[in-house]
């Protein structure tokens, strides 16, 4: 796929895209014969896996260190682990403040349909 595909798909950029290219996150991408970049499965699932770290507050350097681990695994440090366990601690923080946010539209809709069905 282009990188306007890629894009579209990830809602990231097109200069994101690239400044995650240059900067390593991304890897260096294929081009097809009229040099334009070939993007991948793969490479969609790793955008999306950025996008989605730093919709929820990760930084890039530690976004690209959790990918280094994961393309090698001997790169796994206690700093690492750390920055692990603060992020898992945000996650949950961010479930439970979703979780409130559901129960109370979940208490308003039903107070909605009440009301609705009696006029």
């Amino acid at each position: 796929m282009k990188i306007g595909e890629l894009s579209k798909l990830t809602g990231c950029p097109i200069g994101t895209i690239r400044f995650y290219e240059q900067k390593g996150v991304l890897p260096k991408i294929a081009r097809n014969m009229g040099g334009q970049r070939s993007y991948t499965e793969k490479d969609l699932k790793r955008l999306r896996f950025i996008m989605d770290c730093r919709a929820n507050g990760m930084k890039l350097e530690c976004i690209e260190r959790f990918l280094q681990f994961r393309d090698n695994p001997s790169l796994g440090t206690p700093w690492l682990l750390d920055r692990v366990n603060e992020y898992l601690d945000q996650v949950q923080v961010h479930r439970e403040n979703l979780d409130r946010v559901e129960n109370y539209l979940t208490t308003i809709k039903s107070k909605l349909e009440c009301e609705i069905r009696k006029k």
